[in-house]
């Protein structure tokens, strides 16, 4: 089967111009959000601000081995002239806070102990003579002195996490700390994976004169490495009744369609047809001027965005990088910037520029005398050992060359690539 219309021509856009187009076609429908335990959140965006309602710590508490006593004892102790203070308690960690302190008494508190009544600081054990049922000290003990005020960490009412954050080790340490044992999330959205092409095979079968499917697999764990849940519904044969019924499939099964090849102008790319068959808004942007990447294009179908990748390497991962990737971020509930981690780094050598076009370039990032430099990683657009070798991207303006010891902006391929400068 072969197109009858072999008229296509791709109108490039700029890449700014498509993914505000872009963000506008997310806004159809949000996803909606579900409560998760807060261990089992981690790596989620928060769908709701979190606000305190107790003080961490919730009570004054010893940061030492010591004892709690009154400042004011301690006034006029010296070497010379020790104050002996009588022993009247003990507290630990988990003690009840109901022992009191008066004057010429001292309350033995262990490390984290809540402060006992009366008292306003804590003498270390080291820095006292332990006698039989009293304490000598030696020197003046400053009010406050080793001690934790309640509130210190957190106080009741104030603002924990924001919404948008995605929560980390950390992040879920405060929430349990704070009493939180429920938390509202954004849903992970259900990106469908669709491949086309009369040359792949599933990744279990042999044969020498196919191809296999691996670019399904490669945008799968990317889609997942974002925070989305991918669903690979298999491969779809050049023919347009077949893609067809693969975006129907998808629209039942996905909040956001991605396909991959047959997007371009070609006798046998069917998917952009496909996916006007379905009626308006249809295709929205097909071509942005990217290299490698230009013939990506997004659209939407009953109400979900379908994305076109590329069907070589180089392209589909651009085209991944620069329009889907974005596009299931904001579907997560993440904030436009906060999609992919950005850092500035020195180039380590010249890098010439496309006459016309924005040139999306691999690169390969380490950390140099506490300096980050980036190495463009060459290669066709079949390679995917190119990008094997490196861990972020850099988009190279048309008609300038940057020149070696320029500093760039690298957008790393996961949040994870922050931790692996070698």
């Amino acid at each position: 089967m072969q197109r009858a219309d072999q008229k296509r021509i791709l109108k490039l856009v700029p890449y700014s111009e498509a993914l505000e187009k872009l963000f506008e076609v997310a806004c159809i429908k949000h996803i909606g959000y579900e409560t998760v335990s807060v261990e089992r959140s981690i790596g989620r965006v928060l769908a709701e601000d979190v606000t305190s309602e107790v003080d961490i710590p919730q009570t004054d508490r010893s940061l030492v081995d010591g004892y709690a006593l009154k400042s004011e004892d301690t006034l006029e102790a010296s070497p010379k002239n020790p104050v002996k203070l009588r022993i009247v308690g003990k507290l630990y960690p988990w003690s009840p806070p109901n022992e009191g302190v008066s004057k010429g008494q001292a309350v033995y508190v262990a490390c984290g102990a809540p402060i006992p009544q009366g008292a306003d600081a804590v003498i270390e054990v080291e820095n006292t003579v332990l006698r039989v049922g009293e304490i000598e000290i030696r020197r003046l003990v400053k009010a406050g002195e080793n001690i934790a005020p309640a509130g210190e960490d957190v106080k009741k009412g104030s603002l924990v996490l924001k919404r948008g954050e995605v929560l980390r080790p950390q992040d879920i340490g405060i929430l349990a700390g704070i009493g939180v044992r429920d938390v509202k999330v954004f849903r992970k959205p259900r990106v469908a994976i669709i491949a086309t092409g009369n040359e792949l095979v599933e990744i279990s079968r042999k044969d020498p004169t196919k191809i296999v499917d691996n670019y399904a697999l490669i945008v799968s764990g990317l889609i997942s490495e974002l925070g989305g849940i991918p669903v690979r519904l298999g491969i779809a044969p050049d023919d347009l009744s077949e893609i067809k019924g693969k975006i129907s499939e998808a629209v039942e099964k996905a909040d956001i369609i991605v396909t991959i090849g047959g997007c371009s102008v070609g006798e046998k790319d069917f998917v952009p047809d496909a996916i006007n068959s379905f009626g308006k808004p249809g295709i929205i942007v097909h071509g942005i001027k990217v290299k490698p990447g230009k013939v990506t294009g997004f659209g939407v179908v009953e109400g979900k965005p379908i994305v076109m990748l590329p069907g070589l390497i180089a392209s589909t991962l651009a085209g991944f990088y620069l329009i889907l990737a974005p596009l299931i971020g904001l579907y997560s509930g993440l904030k436009k910037d906060n999609v992919l981690p950005v850092i500035s780094a020195k180039l380590n050598q010249d890098l010439q520029a496309d006459r016309t076009l924005y040139r999306f370039m691999p690169v390969h990032v380490r950390r140099v005398n506490g300096a980050f430099i980036a190495e463009p990683i060459p290669g066709g657009s079949t390679s995917l050992s190119r990008f094997i070798k490196s861990n972020g991207f850099i988009l190279v303006p048309p008609n300038k060359t940057l020149e070696k010891g320029a500093e760039v902006n690298v957008t790393l391929f996961c949040r994870w690539e922050l931790t692996h400068f070698e």
